[in-house]
């Protein structure tokens, strides 16, 4: 079967190595010059089933509200993004009731911790780098109220097989060396053993290697500006490089997919969500952190990568916009400075990467995958901040759909039906 993928960001490059894996004929179709230039360039790196809550947990509503006065939450929405979020925006809260919020969390574990596996599967299967850390993760706390709170919901977790324990004082620092600094502002934090880290881009440049071995063809530099359909059936798709034909066509094309299935009657309800990060170099700093450590306070993270130091974080709803916003990036320079205040002052930021890429938010914060109601319409999206934990077992998912075969999951509860 010839089988067309539009985007080849983490999500499309994995979806193209299993479809070739599986027999298929692969084609992948990308505006940028190369694989994952995009939302999954300089993510924050964690690969955390633990870390699955969706977005609109109880009490969202009066964060977003206070992020219109303020600008300066966690979550910002711009006033310019509100006319086409309004309908989105309201399913998205409708979600945010406790028991919605649960039954969403179990979902998006369910394809966490199965996606943990397939990637373990795929690194015995190939032998490749992208500055693994199998060190586990910290979420850190500054006051007992919201560790209790975390600690609890992780709790709920414990039926998916994931471990955690609650750590303070010195067991805080036994874990993690470098919070000597801020130890005194902290209350302990919640530890998982059994996350892990890495670079997606990396990661990405690795399989897109793996899948041409397979002999999938990844067409660069082209993009994509309409899909057409005729007698039920994608046809053929509009590119800068003329019109190209299709057999079946998969959506992977992360927050685009929306605008692009828009075109022949699909709706796919994701909207972008901004997120930043700064990739600093270490230059030998050895004192940092040994994982990834998550802020509660400042919802924001840092992860070692290699001689790289990711700090990453924030969502900002501001329509397909990718423009860096100072405030946000000062924001995480801010969680640097707080955490790590010697490195802080060796900083130089000439020689920072600061970046901003455009998380594909669906309803209830699990992604879309499998078939569309157009029969040869497939799509892969909607993963928000868990694209890199959730892309191999979404890529898995979607070629045994379409080969036919049996998922891992039950098909149905990533289907697009149910939004």
């Amino acid at each position: 079967m010839k089988i067309t993928i539009i985007g080849a960001g983490i999500i499309g490059v994995t979806s193209a190595y299993f479809l070739a894996k599986d027999g298929h004929e692969v084609e992948v179709i990308e505006r940028q010059d190369g694989p994952a230039l995009e939302t999954s360039f300089a993510n924050a790196g964690m690969l955390t089933p633990s870390m699955v809550d969706p977005w609109n947990s109880p009490g969202i509503l009066g964060t977003l509200l206070t992020s219109l006065v303020t600008g300066h939450s966690a979550f910002v929405l711009r006033p310019k993004a509100v006319p086409t979020m309004i309908e989105w925006g309201l399913r998205f809260l409708s979600h945010s009731r406790k028991k919605k919020f649960y039954e969403n969390l179990h979902r998006s574990a369910d394809l966490a911790c199965y996606s943990m596996k397939v990637l373990k599967q795929l690194q015995g299967d190939l032998s490749f780098e992208f500055d693994h850390l199998d060190t586990g993760s910290l979420k850190i706390f500054r006051d007992q109220q919201s560790l209790d709170d975390a600690a609890k919901k992780s709790e709920s977790l414990f039926d998916h097989d994931m471990t955690f324990r609650v750590v303070t004082g010195k067991e805080l620092l036994e874990i993690d060396p470098s919070l000597t600094h801020c130890a005194e502002e902290l209350c302990g934090g919640l530890y998982f053993p059994d996350d892990h880290a890495g670079n997606a881009y990396s990661f990405t440049c690795e399989i897109e290697k793996a899948a041409k071995q397979l002999g999938v063809t990844f067409r660069y530099g082209v993009s994509v500006d309409k899909i057409l359909k005729e007698n039920g059936r994608i046809s053929k798709i509009g590119t800068s490089v003329g019109a190209i034909e299709c057999d079946q066509l998969v959506l992977a094309a992360g927050s685009y997919s929306t605008p692009l299935a828009k075109e022949v009657g699909i709706n796919i309800p994701v909207r972008p969500a901004k997120g930043y990060s700064l990739s600093i170099p270490m230059k030998g700093w050895n004192a940092g952190p040994k994982m990834p450590i998550n802020d509660d306070d400042f919802h924001a993270a840092v992860t070692p990568l290699g001689d790289t130091l990711r700090a990453a974080g924030t969502a900002e709803f501001a329509g397909l916009d990718p423009s860096l916003d100072r405030a946000r990036l000062d924001a995480l320079y801010d969680l640097v400075k707080d955490l790590y205040p010697d490195f802080y002052e060796t900083i130089d930021r000439t020689e920072v990467a600061e970046w901003a890429g455009l998380r594909p938010l669906s309803l209830d914060g699990s992604p879309y995958l499998g078939k569309t109601e157009i029969e040869n319409l497939y799509i892969n999206t909607g993963h928000g901040p868990l694209g890199w934990t959730m892309a191999c077992g979404s890529a898995q998912m979607l070629a045994d759909i379409i080969a036919g075969k049996e998922t891992a999951l039950n098909k149905s509860a990533y289907d697009i039906k149910r939004a």
